[in-house]
């Protein structure tokens, strides 16, 4: 017998194991490739308004799980699949006459995200950073580098937790991101070596692609004087020296830093800088349907871009269900 290919959601909150087919409106989940928190809104039917019952209701500060099971999706022989959707604390409701929608983080609400604090560490590396912080706010820590740097002085003023996170794992190369319980760190560069996850043929989707020359920096020049009593620290470096040759005509643009890098390199600073820089010069925008499985970070190869094809990184997709649509925002990955 062949079966008709079906779709739906399951939702877990507490101790219930909810299948969602027939009460969700709609589900949208937003995933990014760095410091913005993770977030997901679902709607559910308010038929005789069942969602204001004791019984049926879904808290605020409460953690809800998704996942969507598909069956002969893409084939008869493939039965049933389960896509783990994430882990999400609810953070606002409302209710009308027909629906209740929910509005929902990847990390508790609270201190993490408000409160600001002051530390100084002497020494201590980027991975215990960071687990150090995921201690604090009882959730995991996930480190993904063949290096971990050793960062020496450095000072949490006045600021936010994930605010500070963010600024100091972007100053040595990483991302830095909140999702599925875990504050998530991982060499950015790295990331970018992968094996293609996906092929995108631009013959087959609507896509844009956007190339921006206004702000591209071609060097970096960095310098830091640790006191009056010692020499200036110095390093300046261009594209060229990373092996990048821009296509076109480009006007020489040098960004100027006075800093220093918190784990005393300042080429790594160098390089870091420069190419966070200039990872928007080409972006593309397209939806893409029935490829769920598709994440920021994950890396696409577009052929039939022309000029444009190559290496691409995913830096947010936004998944609509129960259609299965996924639209993705993505970064030309440098080629020397």
């Amino acid at each position: 017998m062949v079966l008709t290919r079906r779709a739906g959601i399951k939702l877990k909150y507490i101790d219930k194991e909810v299948e969602l087919s027939n009460e969700l409106s709609s589900l949208t989940i937003t995933d990014n490739l760095s410091g913005i928190i993770d977030s997901i809104e679902f709607v559910l039917k308010n038929n005789n308004n069942r969602l204001l019952s004791k019984e049926n209701e879904l808290c605020n500060g409460e953690k809800v799980q998704f996942e969507l099971w598909t069956q002969n999706w893409n084939s008869v022989e493939e039965g049933i699949k389960i896509y783990p959707l994430g882990i999400y604390y609810i953070d606002t409701r409302s209710f009308d006459n027909e629906r209740g929608t929910f509005r929902a983080m990847s990390i508790p609400g609270g201190d993490s995200q408000d409160e600001v604090n002051t530390k100084i560490w002497g020494e201590i590396s980027l991975k215990s950073l960071n687990e150090e912080f995921a201690n604090k706010y009882k959730i995991s820590a996930y480190f993904n580098s063949k290096d971990n740097p050793l960062l020496k002085d450095i000072k949490q003023e006045n600021e936010a937790d994930l605010s500070f996170l963010k600024k100091i794992a972007e100053e040595e190369g990483f991302n830095f991101k909140i999702n599925v319980d875990k504050l998530i760190m991982f060499d950015i560069e790295e990331y970018e070596k992968k094996e293609p996850k996906y092929k995108l043929n631009l013959n087959n989707v609507t896509y844009s692609i956007d190339e921006e020359t206004k702000n591209l920096y071609t060097r970096v020049e960095i310098k830091y004087k640790r006191s009056k009593w010692l020499d200036e620290e110095r390093a300046e470096y261009s594209l060229k020296d990373f092996g990048i040759e821009i296509p076109g005509k480009v006007r020489e643009k040098t960004l100027k830093i006075n800093a220093r890098s918190k784990s005393s390199d300042l080429k790594k600073l160098a390089k870091v800088r420069l190419f966070k820089e200039n990872r928007g010069r080409v972006t593309l925008s397209t939806t893409i349907v029935d490829k769920i499985d598709l994440y920021s970070g994950d890396v696409i190869e577009v052929i039939n871009a022309g000029i444009f094809s190559g290496r691409y990184m995913i830096k947010k997709t936004t998944k609509k269900l129960p259609d299965l649509n996924v639209k993705i925002q993505a970064y030309k990955i440098w080629e020397k």
